[in-house]
């Protein structure tokens, strides 16, 4: 009589290593990379009125802005070797899927910009000119899906005191208001960290190119 309840045991762990069996695949296939690049043919998201999560840096180059427009702009300089990340995968690759990313007349250009884990997101250009390069990314394939529905970025070039000064803001709206900690809190613990790297490279790379 007592093994009745012993095999129903059994039979009831089982199952229940079963479910767990099951829900860690499902888990592993949605934070898994993707087995090919996404094509990323469809439209870009519409920008929202408001919601979004920003952080801004900015740095002074002693350089005149159409030295730095110069510099950013040469079609030698990619964007891996430019980006600095100190905690999260680095950028390794972009891809052109829209336009020839000519400066100055970028804009709905687009490419596919892949990082070190594997996963990719889309890159679409809204705004090219002498004063704001403005673009929008989306189409994460990493968990920051779940948290942010799409990205927008902007850089800012103004003439000051002999030399530049050049804003970079970063913006994200989130999946959920409810998210919204989360998100502020990426932007501050691995967007900050990467702008500020970024612009100060972009700093030394223009002031050493101009002597």
């Amino acid at each position: 009589m007592s093994s009745i309840p012993s095999r129903r045991r059994v039979r009831a762990l089982v199952i229940v290593a079963g479910a767990i069996a099951a829900l860690v695949v499902v888990v592993w296939r949605m934070l898994a990379p993707p087995a090919s690049p996404p094509e990323y043919v469809d439209p870009r998201p519409d920008e929202a009125a408001d919601g979004y999560a920003s952080i801004t840096h900015s740095i002074f180059i002693e350089a005149a802005p159409e030295r730095v427009l110069e510099w950013s702009n040469d079609p030698e300089r990619r964007l891996e070797d430019l980006v600095r990340f100190e905690n999260f995968p680095a950028v390794v690759s972009t891809e052109p899927l829209v336009g020839e990313w000519q400066p100055g007349r970028r804009e709905g250009d687009r490419r596919r910009v892949e990082f070190a884990d594997g996963n990719y997101l889309a890159e679409q250009v809204l705004i090219d000119s002498p004063e704001r390069f403005r673009y929008m990314i989306w189409g994460f394939t990493s968990p920051q899906r779940f948290a942010v529905q799409h990205g927008i970025a902007e850089f800012g070039y103004a003439a000051e005191n002999g030399g530049t000064r050049v804003t970079w803001e970063y913006t994200f709206l989130p999946t959920a208001e409810i998210l919204r900690p989360a998100v502020e809190s990426f932007l501050t613990s691995t967007m900050s960290p990467m702008m500020r790297a970024t612009l100060a490279a972009m700093r030394d790379g223009v002031e050493g190119a101009v002597g």
